[in-house]
């Protein structure tokens, strides 16, 4: 039979709709064209936020660094696959059941709009809020790292800020109006404030950090009790990698209302350790050879000088005390090696590092009143609690 024919015979089949297969045919052709252009949109999103806003970024053992970008374009792309699954089912229960599809395509066309907004300030948020953390990235790569937390901390308040506007404009294409959401969300923002009291002032904390700038993305810190890297600042909370490779999140109203240590602000750290020798070593001799280990090492500074005296005479030692300046990166590796070349060349040297210990002294032969306190009784009949003879 001629292929031509065959064609012909089955579009003339396919397109008589009164038949219940074809309509079983055409509503299953809905929904897969469904599914499939919702995931290929949502596949160009995701392209294109990694091109765009810069998702797709590495961290140190190249696995991909999720931050709340990625959750947005999760919901967005999700969103996005859920519309065209409602068109499809929408279509396909109109040739099943018969359902009108005039109030469905005034809703779907809100439902477009609403999401092309949604999706358009989105990428528009993250691309002003890359090009505000690149532009600090080189501020901070002329002068100093402040720059560049500063700009961080105000590429993500760009970001939340335009998809909150976004939000809006998308909530007004279903025919909300501008006052009335402006007045709900102004009672919603007063409900959420006293029921967020804490999560606020973690915000207004970070604020003030980024403002201040008590410390710097890639600063050494002690905060809150934890002590790590600064790997990022955000609006609520601060993200410490730790040097057993743990990452700590702490919220900004703790950091700010605690002790902040920052230990790279200066770039110089004072090494300050005690070692012990015994009573019977020489003083002199065992703080030359100190110094001497000390001064050996190129990382110990000449300026300022090491100084090194006798801080404590102990029970069982006498205490040497010796500070020396170093690098503030060199402080962890030269103290471990310090600890064990002061000990190498202390027993090279024959100085002794003592270890607690007592020394019995045992009374004199023939001395009663001695021998009475150190002996037990033998007897209830002995005088004074001695040995009877």
């Amino acid at each position: 039979m001629n292929p031509q024919q065959l064609l012909i015979d089955f579009e003339n089949w396919a397109f008589h709709l009164e038949y219940p297969a074809q309509r079983w045919m055409w509503s299953a052709i809905y929904l897969v064209l469904g599914f499939l252009l919702g995931l290929i949109i949502s596949r160009i999103l995701r392209f294109s936020a990694r091109r765009i806003a810069g998702l797709g970024k590495a961290g140190k053992k190249g696995e991909e660094v999720k931050t709340a970008d990625h959750v947005m374009i999760d919901v967005l792309t999700l969103l996005v696959r859920a519309s065209f699954m409602l068109v499809a089912l929408a279509l396909a229960a109109n040739l099943l059941v018969g359902y009108n599809l005039d109030e469905a395509r005034s809703l779907a066309i809100s439902a477009a709009k609403g999401l092309a907004i949604l999706v358009a300030v989105w990428f528009l948020g993250s691309w002003l809020g890359g090009r505000v953390r690149k532009f600090g990235d080189r501020v901070a790569g002329r002068t100093h790292k402040g720059g560049e937390t500063l700009f961080h901390f105000l590429a993500a308040l760009v970001r939340f800020g335009s998809f909150a506007i976004g939000l809006i404009a998308a909530l007004q294409q279903f025919g909300f109006p501008i006052a009335s959401l402006v007045a709900v969300i102004g009672a919603m923002g007063l409900a959420i404030a006293l029921a967020l009291q804490d999560t606020l002032k973690s915000v207004a904390a970070g604020v003030v950090i980024a403002i201040f700038r008590p410390y710097r993305i890639g600063d050494a810190v002690r905060v809150a009790g934890e002590e790590g890297t600064v790997a990022e600042i955000t609006p609520f909370t601060t993200v410490l990698n730790t040097i057993d490779n743990r990452e700590v999140i702490i919220t900004n109203d703790k950091i700010w209302g605690d002790v902040m240590v920052n230990l790279s602000s200066r770039g110089l750290r004072r090494l300050d350790l005690v070692f012990s020798v015994a009573y019977e070593d020489d003083l002199d001799h065992a703080l030359k050879v100190l110094v001497a280990t000390f001064e050996a090492d190129s990382r110990v500074r000449r300026e300022p000088p090491v100084w090194a005296k006798v801080s404590q005479l102990s029970a069982s030692s006498v205490d040497l005390r010796i500070r020396a300046w170093c690098a503030s990166h060199d402080f962890v590796d030269l103290r471990g090696d310090m600890l064990k070349l002061v000990k190498q060349s202390f027993d090279r040297e024959g100085i002794t590092i003592p270890y607690p210990h007592q020394v019995a002294v045992m009374p004199a032969a023939g001395r009663s009143s001695d021998t009475s306190a150190t002996q037990p009784s033998s007897g209830p009949g002995a005088p004074d609690g001695g040995p009877r003879n």
